[in-house]
């Protein structure tokens, strides 16, 4: 039963979505993308952000069994082609600076045994066409948030135990909890923790970082190199056309970075599953050498990751490499969430693929030829997969060679 609470509590979150997430201007076209699942709460959604000024709000309703109905009964042929409807939407969309929500709420597993290639090779022929368009842009992006509302799919993955009913409600209370909208001041608790998160991602900067070494008792042993003039950025993105801060993910505990994209030796074992496409891929191992992945092995759903890191011949160099405490608010509930956004915020991360330009000092003041010769790395993916445990340690050597514990037992270390 929904009662006066959790409807406050709903009115919480499409706020803190749209006055923290997307931090909207007056007059914007807002673009949201949702699951059917969940119509009550983008209603809720799309007030808030009228109520902030929205000029226009279109929302798009996605459901998983159509789409899975989709790749079972298209011939991959046709799915390979790129709808002139789609293209021209992409187009606008890019071009008018459309700001855009996204909700996430399928089942992990709603792919669950669908051919890999029907899954990946329409996004990568997507991706290319996206990432082309936004070259025109010199790789703008309008202000964009990430977010999620259960399904009670998903909420089974979450609490197997539970009935569909009452594990919806749950993962709802969890989602609450740990974006911080069960405050009396969920805008001040949302605040304080960018605040902790921007001084830790000063201090990674003060510290002239030329390498990060990664060990655990997982096998992980992992050097990424720096970029010359490398930027930890902390949660938030600029909107250099605004001049506004926006957050691209709720909730966000991350301080990340782009490493040089020739830079990363060793190998890393994934700590937690990832769910990418709608399929689950555990028990994750990859070797790099000369920053790209020369050998790739997972225990369950290997040739899915194996097609992934084949997407372009950027895909298999790293774009992200992010450092979650593991001890931060999502870890601490001890849940896995069978989702990429919660659960990269319980663990340090990498990503293969697409890189984040805003990461490397003067970025806008060069082009996309400049920046990979400075060692940022461009596809047309990006792939999170968690590598962040207990005993996670995280050492910097610095350019004038001095060694700075930056992790120590899964945790920052002293500053």
């Amino acid at each position: 039963m929904k009662n006066e609470r959790f409807l406050k509590l709903l009115h919480n979150y499409a706020k803190l979505i749209v006055y923290r997430g997307l931090n909207l201007p007056k007059g914007r076209v807002i673009k949201i993308d949702a699951s059917i699942d969940q119509p009550e709460f983008v209603n809720i959604l799309t007030e808030e952000c009228y109520k902030a000024g929205a000029k226009h709000v279109i929302v798009k309703f996605t459901s998983a069994e159509a789409e899975r109905m989709i790749y079972e009964r298209t011939e991959l042929s046709e799915l390979k082609k790129l709808l002139p409807y789609w293209k021209e939407e992409k187009k606008y969309a890019i071009q008018h600076d459309f700001s855009s929500i996204r909700l996430e709420s399928n089942d992990p597993y709603y792919l669950n045994g669908v051919d890999a290639k029907k899954i990946s090779r329409p996004h990568q022929i997507s991706g290319h066409y996206v990432s082309k368009l936004r070259r025109s842009t010199n790789f703008y992006y309008a202000p964009y948030t990430i977010a999620c509302v259960p399904s009670k799919a998903w909420a089974k993955r979450v609490f197997p135990k539970l009935t569909p009913e009452k594990a919806e409600m749950a993962l709802w209370e969890l989602i609450f909890e740990v974006v911080g909208v069960t405050t009396t001041d969920p805008y001040k608790k949302w605040d304080e923790k960018c605040h902790h998160l921007d001084a830790r991602a000063k201090w990674l900067n003060s510290l002239n970082i030329k390498s990060l070494h990664y060990t655990n008792k997982l096998g992980t042993d992992l050097t990424i190199g720096m970029t010359e003039r490398y930027r930890f950025a902390a949660t938030a993105d600029y909107d250099r056309y605004t001049h506004r801060i926006y957050y691209s993910n709720i909730p966000t505990e991350e301080a990340f970075v782009s490493p040089h994209r020739l830079k990363t030796e060793g190998v890393v074992y994934a700590s937690k599953p990832l769910c990418e496409n709608g399929q689950m891929i555990e028990g994750i191992c990859l070797h790099f050498h000369h920053g790209k992945i020369v050998k790739a092995t997972a225990k369950k759903n290997e040739t899915l990751l194996k097609t992934l890191i084949k997407t372009d011949s950027n895909a298999r160099y790293l774009g992200e490499a992010a450092l979650v405490p593991f001890h931060s608010p999502i870890s601490q509930t001890g849940i896995l969430f069978y989702n990429t956004l919660f659960d990269e915020n319980a663990s340090c991360h990498f990503a293969f693929g697409e890189c984040y330009s805003y990461t490397y000092r003067g970025y806008d003041k060069m082009n996309r030829r400049q920046l990979k010769h400075a060692g940022l790395n461009f596809s047309s993916t990006h792939i999170d997969f968690m590598v962040g445990t207990p005993d996670l340690n995280i050492t910097a050597t610095t350019r004038d060679g001095k060694q700075v514990p930056i992790f120590q037992n899964g945790d920052w270390a002293k500053m």
